[in-house]
């Protein structure tokens, strides 16, 4: 049990930690794309005079600038990080209720028979969270950093230790 416990709050960290680094990550794509839309679609733009001295520079770039309006409806940014902060957010609710679980455990506060329902009534909300996470973009590089830094903040080197 105090393993289950132990690893489930250490995957709902990770979960906390990942979610939330993908939101910004998609967050910033999505303002800085709306940003150069705004920008290449200004009439202003077209007249700077540097553009005249580079023609196919802004040829190209406003090519990119109208790909990028049709692009952004269709990729849907926004929803995607609404979900991602949704799923953040539910996790750490998970994590939290880990949390109480591993201080109940460790301080004998609840006997094994409640502790096992309520690491079963987490686990339903666990199994609910990750049917979400259907569809959204995923990152075994951040998967990595995020549980080195969850192994950091927990006191626990790579070796297992």
């Amino acid at each position: 049990m105090k393993k289950v416990i132990w690893d489930s709050m250490l995957d709902a960290d990770l979960n906390v930690r990942y979610w939330s680094y993908l939101s910004r990550r998609y967050y910033m794509r999505d303002k800085y794309s709306k940003i150069f839309l705004a920008a290449m679609s200004s009439g202003t733009v077209a007249s700077w005079h540097f553009w005249a001295t580079v023609p196919g520079v802004w040829k190209g770039l406003s090519a990119f600038s109208a790909l990028t309006a049709i692009a952004l409806p269709i990729i849907n940014w926004s929803k995607m990080i609404e979900n991602m902060v949704r799923l953040k957010q539910q996790w750490v609710d998970i994590k939290n209720d880990y949390e109480m679980l591993w201080i109940s455990f460790k301080n004998k506060n609840k006997n094994d028979a409640d502790i096992e329902k309520e690491i079963l009534r987490v686990k339903k909300k666990e199994v609910e969270t990750s049917k979400e996470e259907y569809n959204l973009p995923n990152s075994k590089k951040l998967v990595y950093k995020c549980t080195d830094e969850v192994l950091k903040s927990r006191g626990i080197d790579k070796k297992g230790g």
